[in-house]
């Protein structure tokens, strides 16, 4: 094989162009993109690429880039229509909308288009979901896994089918711990871990941690509080990890009962701080507050995940953990390209994205004598 690094790096773009990582409308990535991926110079990208050029394999548009020449066959052709499915909680959400973007841009880039579904946390709209992408001869799907409440392995069941079907998935935000299913997710553990360490900084030891399922999400977020405890030489106690479970993911219809709910746990917990898993639960929390006259921070404090969407929701200033739905978008859809194109050594099965904390205004010094705690 050539020493010369413009001659590998001719080589290599050329075994992408014919494993079809870019189609003929696609403008190819620009020489400064490239020299950047391949630590090169410019110069050097430039004259491998101007032999491809003279080799027929690039063609090249003064104005608009540089473009595969229409004669260019790549095995792609022969067994994929360019489509990836994507399946979200709620297009609506703003998260969810910020995952789809990232995920469409990096599709964008790498020839191909999005298809974006929303299943409602419904798992019958997302069995509905599967079969349409069988159906339409989708080349790869990302999906936010939802998981049975019944515990009756009807969802693993469907994961189960869709890896043994031989198209290639790749999971967003949650996972199974048992599953090969590569996956992307934000890093829960670490974000949780630093909440928790600010509310027992505050001198807060009874931290109720409320969540309404069982996902991989909470479960790490939980883990995340314990360490927490554990690193501050604090026992975490079993009754302050509180499952309130409700009927769907998306409790939205059930919101005003579900405070009810959880308001009757807060009191019998005689928390002085309160962690809810996510946006939604805090939500709730917030109107348990409200009908007993607790305020925040005075009375207890409140940290939330995702709370870039409570605050925009609620006009507040919660203090919690934002995940970075973009970026998870955008690595989810490059760790699928590397599926597609047999570059599953250049990916690791999972990838974790670094969340951010927003110090807002609901933490407050542990205080509970104006609640009425003994």
């Amino acid at each position: 094989m050539t020493s010369y690094l413009y001659a590998r790096i001719k080589e290599d773009i050329r075994k992408r162009i014919q494993e079809g990582e870019w189609s003929d409308e696609v403008r190819l990535p620009s020489s400064r993109d490239f020299a950047q991926a391949y630590r090169s110079s410019v110069n050097t990208v430039e004259k491998a690429v101007k032999e491809l050029c003279v080799e027929g394999c690039l063609r090249r548009d003064n104005r608009r880039g540089t473009f595969i020449s229409s004669n260019v066959v790549s095995s792609r052709s022969d067994r994929r229509n360019g489509l990836v499915a994507a399946s979200v909680f709620g297009t609506e959400n703003p998260l969810w909308a910020t995952a789809l973007r990232g995920i469409e841009d990096m599709l964008r880039h790498r020839g191909y288009h999005l298809m974006s579904f929303s299943d409602d946390r419904s798992l019958a709209k997302l069995e509905s979901f599967v079969t349409s992408t069988d159906t339409m001869r989708m080349d790869g799907i990302i999906l936010s896994p939802i998981f049975d409440r019944q515990r009756d392995g009807r969802s693993r069941r469907l994961y189960d089918s869709l890896a043994a079907s031989g198209i290639k998935i790749v999971f967003l935000d949650r996972h199974e711990y048992d599953s090969d299913i590569p996956f992307v997710t934000s890093d829960n553990i670490a974000g949780a871990y630093k909440l928790a360490r600010l509310l027992l900084d505050q001198g807060h030891r009874r931290i109720l941690f409320l969540r309404n399922g069982d996902m991989s999400t909470f479960h790490e977020r939980l883990l995340g509080v314990k360490q927490a405890y554990l690193d501050a030489g604090i026992g975490f106690e079993p009754d302050l990890d509180a499952l309130v479970p409700t009927e769907f993911e998306n409790f939205e219809e059930e919101l005003d009962a579900y405070a009810d709910r959880i308001g009757a746990v807060i009191d019998a917990a005689r928390c002085t701080a309160v962690f809810a898993a996510n946006d939604q639960i805090a939500e709730a929390v917030i109107a348990a507050f409200a009908r007993r006259g607790i305020r925040v921070p005075d009375d207890i404090s409140l940290v939330t995940y995702d709370a870039l969407n409570l605050n925009r929701r609620l006009q507040l200033d919660v203090t919690g953990a934002n995940q970075p739905f973009y970026e998870m978008g955008k690595t989810a859809a490059s760790l699928l390209m590397n599926l597609l194109h047999g570059k599953e050594h250049l990916s690791a099965p999972s990838h974790i994205c670094k969340a951010e904390i927003h110090y807002g205004n609901s933490v407050g010094p542990r205080n509970e004598a104006d609640i009425g705690w003994d």
